[in-house]
């Protein structure tokens, strides 16, 4: 298969698995909110959201494991090596979190988040459930990159597919019976535990590995320290403050203003993780030309994503600020009463990301982001003070502007790294920079 049939299969295969994520979130959403109630839907996305903090104890390993092993992937031993050291790794850091579990679930859940005491039991027994798909999804992360770093996208993307369409089926048997959240709970980890030992085994293909301790290499986990620790910080500040809003919006307002705020986000959102996977599907492309110091390719391919992705941007934004409303009356129901406020807020910042995403890829697939790493801490508390701030002053729409103004001026300030980087690269071959060449 050819490079640019296999960049079109591959992003094929995204599209087809964010399109699935769309129709059933289209689905499911409106169905959760009238089977549970605006509250138990809210507490299922504040649960969530709390255990996607726990994500970030991969301390940033998993980003740098993948860009090793693109370089390492045909040498056995350096692969073994790289395997073991990162999957024990991760059982490690992922038992490090059971103690922070338990101390949420049994001293922060009730006086935190502002949950109804009658729905309390059942919240604390799904937030069981929920962090054991939490385990198993940190864990899954090795056949997950593997995958990837085989230019296997495609493949993924089918496992990811068949989870997505098992879990949507059960999680909608579960609400025409009645089930409630922990009904749910338990469809979700079913589903969970088939995908993720189905990842294994297709990874066992695709790539020659062996799993056992002997090959942890102490060596290979101290490497691994300094560029993940600044990828971790990145982690961090992300999950703060573009995924934190469930956390900040149940316990500052209510948790039922969480759904109407996850509904003006969600549309945006998808968009504008549609608009990504131009560029995501060639991280492994972007690592390759930065490992070769083929900086000519790298702004070629940087000038024809840039461009593609301004275009999409600005056709998705001007669809959705005239036809979000429709789309979402036509979604949830016009009896929903959508916020338009936090639609043009959330599509603002949606075009503005989906610009500066290019030269953001590009400064991670390169592995270059420790100043990326501290500027984003900083940033991270900024954020929810300023939500705190103007939470007070203007209610749910302070805490959106707040958490969305932080996060762009977060990457306005990170992207003049990668072009001052290339602009040095081609100075070396006397090259000037022309944004519009894209051959």
């Amino acid at each position: 298969m050819s490079r640019n049939q296999r960049f079109i299969y591959e992003l094929g295969s995204s599209y087809a698995l964010l399109g699935l994520n769309m129709v059933t979130m289209f689905v499911l959403t409106p169905a959760l909110v009238r089977n549970l109630g605006k509250e138990s839907y809210g507490i299922w996305l504040v649960l969530f959201g709390i255990t996607n903090f726990f994500n970030l104890s991969s301390f940033g390993f998993g980003q740098t494991f993948i860009i090793e092993l693109i370089k390492k992937q045909d040498k056995l031993k350096e692969v073994n090596k790289l395997v073991n050291t990162f999957l024990f790794s991760m059982f490690l850091f992922g038992l490090g979190t059971f103690p922070i579990f338990l101390l949420i679930q049994f001293f922060l859940l009730g006086p935190i988040i502002k949950i109804s005491s009658e729905l309390l039991p059942e919240a604390s027994k799904s937030f069981w459930l929920i962090y054991l798909v939490f385990f198993l999804n940190f864990i899954s992360q090795l056949p997950f990159n593997i995958l990837f770093a085989r230019h296997k996208l495609s493949l993924r993307n089918g496992l990811e597919m068949f989870r997505i369409a098992s879990i949507f089926l059960a999680s909608i048997y579960v609400l025409k019976t009645g089930g409630g959240l922990l009904q749910l709970s338990s469809v979700t980890l079913l589903g969970t535990i088939v995908y993720t030992i189905a990842l294994f085994v297709v990874s066992k293909y695709q790539m020659v590995y062996d799993l056992h301790y002997s090959h942890f290499s102490n060596k290979q986990f101290r490497r691994f320290l300094k560029p993940s620790f600044h990828f971790f910080l990145m982690g961090l500040a992300q999950q703060i403050i573009v995924h934190s809003y469930s956390i900040l919006v149940s316990s500052l307002q209510n948790a039922s203003l969480v759904v109407m705020y996850s509904v003006a986000l969600r549309i945006p959102d998808t968009s504008m993780r549609l608009i990504f996977k131009f560029s995501d599907v060639k991280v492994p492309k972007i690592t390759s030309l930065y490992h070769k110091r083929d900086w000519f390719g790298l702004w070629l391919l940087h000038n024809r994503l840039l461009w593609l992705t301004l275009g999409l941007a600005a056709i998705g934004a001007l669809g959705l600020v005239f036809f979000g409303p429709w789309i979402i009356d036509l979604w949830m129901g016009k009896d929903f009463g959508l916020n338009y406020f936090l639609l043009v807020v959330f599509t603002i910042n949606m075009f503005a990301l989906c610009v500066i995403h290019i030269p953001s890829v590009f400064l991670q697939s390169m592995g270059i982001h420790e100043r990326s790493s501290i500027i984003s801490m900083i940033g991270a508390p900024i954020s929810i003070v300023a939500a705190w701030y103007f939470s007070k002053l203007y209610g749910l729409e302070g805490i959106a502007v707040a958490l969305c103004g932080i996060q762009l001026l977060v990457q306005i300030l990170i992207i003049p790294e990668f072009y001052s980087l290339v602009k040095n690269g081609l100075k070396e071959k006397n090259i000037n920079i022309n944004p519009f060449l894209i051959r």
